[in-house]
């Protein structure tokens, strides 16, 4: 497995577990604000066989859980084989997914316990092409949704980061159309951009954070109505918060 970085402890990419997080090399998008770019390069990390990262995560002892992000983790060809591997210790595997590969997903869902599938835009082809840089198939994204919605063993989170002249407002409320009429039963978090590093200088005056009072407008039409899913919001002023308990 091709691996861009591994960081030994989190406790921010699984809510309410420790993790250790581990960067996959490689996406299938290219999103101008990514903040992990680097991973998109081919000469970035280095190859791992699958006993040496189990090694790794046998060693671990402080984490519970295992969050597999990236780039796009569904990429990797021996992907299944690791979460074989780290189920049979019993530590809780999360996926980081964009939701394009649907196969992917099927194939390690007896093995995983959480999806985190990161929903760039609108199911709408157009704007997640200006969005992603690329041709989105969006039957295969909505597939993914389909099936992980129908695991009652999966937990499921589909977030959306706004990014202040790439994203509007309506972007938002088609998003929160489209899981209502699919009958999404996770949480949708809306998240905040913020600019690193990784995004590029280039893109610092390109792309701006919005700010929370933005993204609570966003939200207010729907602190009162009653969904099969939950919302949050995630930014620097709340962290982690559920739009209940956000004064909207």
């Amino acid at each position: 497995m091709k691996i861009g970085g591994l960081i030994d402890i989190s406790t921010k990419d699984i809510p309410h577990k420790s993790a250790m997080v581990i960067f996959t090399v490689g996406c299938n998008f290219k999103c101008d604000y990514c903040h992990n770019k680097y991973l998109l390069q081919p000469n970035v990390g280095r190859e791992y066989e699958i006993t040496e990262l189990m090694q790794t995560i046998r060693t671990n002892v402080l984490v519970n859980g295992i969050s597999i992000s990236g780039g796009e983790p569904t990429l990797q060809p021996d992907l299944l084989e690791l979460c074989k591997e780290i189920n049979t210790i019993g530590k809780y595997i999360s996926i980081d997914t964009n939701g394009s590969n649907p196969e992917v997903i099927k194939k390690i869902a007896p093995y995983i316990n959480r999806v985190a599938l990161d929903l760039k835009g609108p199911i709408d082809s157009e704007k997640l092409k200006k969005i992603t840089g690329v041709n989105v198939n969006i039957d295969r994204i909505a597939q993914t949704i389909e099936f992980v919605n129908s695991q009652d063993d999966i937990g499921f989170e589909i977030r959306t980061t706004f990014v202040v002249n790439l994203h509007k407002p309506e972007d938002i409320n088609e998003i929160i159309d489209f899981l209502k009429r699919s009958e999404f039963r996770g949480n949708f978090v809306l998240q905040q951009y913020q600019f690193l590093e990784g995004v590029g200088e280039e893109f610092k005056r390109v792309f701006s954070k919005p700010e929370h009072d933005v993204l609570l407008n966003l939200l207010k039409p729907y602190k009162d109505e009653k969904f099969p899913f939950k919302i949050y919001l995630r930014d620097e002023i709340v962290g982690y918060c559920s739009i209940d308990e956000l004064s909207v």
